[in-house]
């Protein structure tokens, strides 16, 4: 008889993989399931102890390294939230990339500010450009508590990662929910402090799945400092900047790359401040890599 499971993390040639209401168990892979990521479901075969088959995704989140590889890091999510805060300080070239990746999903992109220890701060003057994409901002602090009955109540019954720079908090969020509202079977994931340079230092070496007792998950990732999702196509950008999309199809030319044309209403948004100049910005960055993505795939 075999066993629907759940892949909880993924090391090399080897992957924790847990049944319902069951503790992980480290499994060896055959060299077939390569693709295989945090959050994917499995049949293992009679015995449980080796995966059979790995069962069809809604969807999964990958990037470019810099080689041009593919590099999977999970599997059917619902909802990323894009974690910044104070201090690295937040970077928008990533907050774009980011999105580009998670509406492509698709899956819905949340934004979480964190190491608010004393309560809210004033709304970052940056969150502006992302004004017309449902966004959503919560603000929380893994240290006091703050904001985290939010946070709970947002994420439950659906599976949610943290995505985000290196040291803004993830792992200390996953760990500060686990104590607070009771992941079962989990293991708190390591924290670091920021390095002398401001960066953060890498303590996540890998996705890992965390599933909440009233259903749903958290999904912790790996810290970054850069991040490429695959673009294939100028329909794939369009998807991850729909805000610039809705205006680019009242331009005169269906072909209109928003640069110098007549008749541009992306152009014309701008100008009237109804479109940020910033995303506008981002748009032209990422799509002079579309060639150079394509022929990295060969």
């Amino acid at each position: 008889m075999t066993q629907i499971a759940r892949v909880f993390a993924r090391h090399n040639q080897m992957a924790d993989i847990a049944g319902p209401d069951e503790a992980p168990r480290r499994l060896r892979l055959h060299r077939r399931f390569r693709d295989l990521a945090c959050g994917d479901l499995v049949e293992l075969d009679a015995t449980g102890d080796e995966v059979a088959r790995q069962l069809d995704r809604n969807n999964v989140l990958v990037r470019r390294d810099g080689f041009g590889r593919r590099k999977v890091i999970a599997a059917n999510i619902d909802c990323v939230w894009i974690v910044i805060a104070p201090e690295p300080a937040p970077s928008r070239n990533l907050i774009d990339r980011f999105l580009v990746a998670i509406l492509n999903l698709p899956a819905r992109p949340r934004l979480l500010i964190n190491k608010q220890d004393e309560g809210p701060a004033a709304r970052p003057e940056w969150l502006d450009a992302y004004r017309q994409l449902d966004l959503d901002p919560l603000f929380v602090s893994a240290k006091s508590g703050f904001g985290l009955d939010d946070l709970a109540a947002a994420a439950a019954g659906q599976t949610n990662i943290l995505v985000g720079q290196s040291g803004v908090g993830k792992s200390s969020l996953v760990a500060a929910l686990l104590d607070q509202y009771g992941i079962v079977d989990a293991i708190a994931p390591t924290t670091g402090d920021l390095a002398a340079s401001g960066e953060g230092r890498h303590t996540t070496v890998t996705a890992q799945w965390f599933p909440l007792a009233n259903g749903g998950a958290w999904i912790d990732s790996p810290g970054v400092r850069d991040f490429t999702p695959e673009i294939p196509s100028l329909d794939t950008l369009e998807r991850g900047f729909p805000d610039i999309a809705e205006r680019g199809d009242q331009c005169r030319f269906r072909d209109c790359r928003h640069q110098s044309e007549p008749g541009c209403a992306v152009l014309a948004a701008i100008e009237t401040g109804e479109l940020p100049a910033a995303r506008l910005q981002a748009w032209h960055a990422l799509a002079a890599e579309i060639p150079a993505q394509n022929r990295a795939r060969g």
